[in-house]
């Protein structure tokens, strides 16, 4: 789900993406190589940071309680994207390639 939002103290934010996602943080953390295609990034604590061509992507991970479906217990992992001084191009681009690395399941 996308939505406008502006994050008092940390400035304005072009867009704001909230997601669940069906891994752990140490798992997330992991694939950030990959899904940031070799551009440098910042782990904070439960925010990382990432600038690529020259704007900014800050995202927030808080765990949240496991989905039980009878004896299966799957782990799950509130993520919010922020996105600052990225084109329409290269926000688009970016959420490719992360989606790449990080959707898991068949099709």
């Amino acid at each position: 789900m996308a939505s406008q939002d502006n994050d008092s103290g940390c400035g304005d934010w072009d867009l704001v993406i909230d997601r669940e996602m069906g891994c752990t943080r140490a798992e997330f953390v992991g694939w950030m190589p990959g899904a940031c295609g070799g551009i440098a990034f910042e782990v904070n604590g439960n925010r990382i940071s990432i600038r690529p061509g020259g704007g900014e992507v800050m995202i927030t991970v808080q765990e949240a309680a496991p989905r039980r479906l009878g004896l299966l217990c799957l782990p799950v992992l509130s993520v919010q994207m922020r996105f600052r001084g990225l084109s329409e191009s290269a926000r688009a681009d970016f959420l490719k390639r992360f989606d790449m690395f990080t959707r898991r399941g068949g099709g």
